[in-house]
């Protein structure tokens, strides 16, 4: 952040002096992120801990975890079944807030740099089944609880945009190369309130992967409208579709254990709708 606070001060230091018609410009972004599905399948419990069972059902079976949740279902045991862990797993849409600079090569075209951070959650659901002794029919018991995940991600967007120009509002469409990174910052299995950290900032050994943050690359379009508030100030609605590559594996040996395929390290599309706010 005391980087960005730099750029900033630097680009309206050169923009205060330019002497000419404000070519430098800077602003910001505002916005909602839609991240790809795909990657959210790292929160749903099923990679496997270090002795080879799902993290979800290691969680759970813990002898602390497991004495809680006994006394819970009235003194039952319990048991993890193999479709406990959920495969429609989604992040809900984030919101997106950042800084953008740029330099005016025209009257048309631009060159920007956005630095957009976003805040993801993942909340879905997992099952248990009751081994109640009591229970004289065979219909089988299950009861759910809660996973719950926060993720941070870091996009930096280099865009090359033409604006048009003469109406009071104007389109605006470009290309975008991204320098993207994320990081873990919760992951919690919950039930009946009883929370279990499948996540720990503090304790490498406590999480399903010495994998908590990464980094990756992608490239995308920008469209949108420019409307010119006043002499100074320019609002542009941009919609911004780009496919991103990033590193979301696990260790060597969950990747051996689930295949390589179960999250593949491909290009996938995710989307960004973003107001940025322009000194220009």
């Amino acid at each position: 952040m005391k980087c960005i606070l730099i750029f900033f001060t630097v680009f309206y230091s050169l923009a205060a002096f330019s002497q000419d018609e404000r070519r430098f410009f800077f602003g910001v972004n505002v916005g909602v992120k839609f991240a790809n599905k795909n990657y959210a399948m790292r929160y749903n419990g099923i990679y496997p801990s270090s002795d080879g069972i799902g993290h979800l059902e290691n969680t759970l079976l813990q002898q602390n975890n497991y004495n809680t949740i006994y006394q819970m279902l009235g003194d039952n045991t319990f048991q993890v079944p193999y479709d406990a862990y959920p495969q429609n797993i989604r992040y809900t849409p984030g919101l997106l807030t950042g800084v953008t600079m740029g330099y005016k090569l025209s009257p048309n075209l631009q060159l920007g740099i956005d630095a957009d951070f976003s805040k993801l959650k993942v909340k879905s659901f997992y099952t248990i089944e009751v081994l109640d002794a009591s229970n004289t029919t065979s219909q089988e018991q299950f009861q759910t609880g809660q996973l719950y995940a926060e993720e941070s991600r870091f996009n930096g967007r280099l865009n090359f945009d033409y604006v048009s120009t003469d109406e009071k509002i104007n389109y605006v469409i470009g290309l975008s190369g991204i320098f993207s990174s994320w990081r873990v910052d919760e992951h919690i299995a919950i039930f009946k309130d009883f929370k279990m950290p499948l996540h720990s900032v503090h304790n490498v050994n406590n999480n399903f992967s010495t994998r908590t943050s990464g980094s990756g690359f992608g490239y995308g379009i920008n469209l949108g409208l420019e409307y010119r508030a006043n002499d100074k100030i320019v609002c542009q609605l941009m919609y911004q579709p780009y496919f991103q590559r990033t590193e979301y594996y696990l260790t060597k040996q969950a990747i051996e254990s689930l295949g390589s395929d179960y999250i593949k390290s491909k290009f996938r599309l995710e989307h960004d709708i973003t107001l940025r706010i322009l000194w220009k």
